[in-house]
């Protein structure tokens, strides 16, 4: 009696760590099919700052599930968007690749090495902070 009392014990732990994990996973998944993709200059390692909310400035779209940054040397994106497309994005995938002049991807980057977000957002004033570089690990 003791072996099938503690053989039931062992069946409702396997089953309740089943449990877990999918709904671990179901709750971590994209929940939608929208990638951020950034295109950087070949080498390019350091900050990319994207400031919101800029009179003026092109909205970022979405295309084909795809929203795109198109990164300047120098790391700076200004959009008049609101912060909110992305913060309404929820869960979502990102890809990031170098290209080279014509802008073709010339290599795909690891972003589980080199990709942090931060954000600042102070009245309309909004920005997202984005590091590339492995030996950095926030942007300020």
């Amino acid at each position: 009696m003791v072996i099938k009392s503690d053989m039931k014990k062992n069946i409702c732990i396997l089953i309740s760590i089943g449990l877990t994990v999918i709904l671990i996973w179901w709750i971590s998944k994209p929940n939608n099919d929208t990638t951020i993709v950034y295109h950087l200059p070949e080498g390019f390692k350091g900050c990319i700052d994207v400031y919101f909310n800029q009179p003026n400035k092109k909205e970022l779209e979405i295309k084909d599930d795809t929203l795109l940054f198109i990164v300047p040397e120098n790391g700076s994106i200004s959009t008049s968007s609101s912060y909110d497309l992305i913060r309404d994005l929820g869960w979502h995938k990102v890809k990031a690749f170098y290209v080279n002049e014509d802008g073709k991807p010339v290599s795909e980057i690891n972003t589980n090495d080199f990709y942090n977000v931060s954000n600042t957002t102070n009245g309309n004033f909004e920005r997202m902070m984005t590091t590339f570089d492995p030996n950095q690990e926030q942007c300020y």
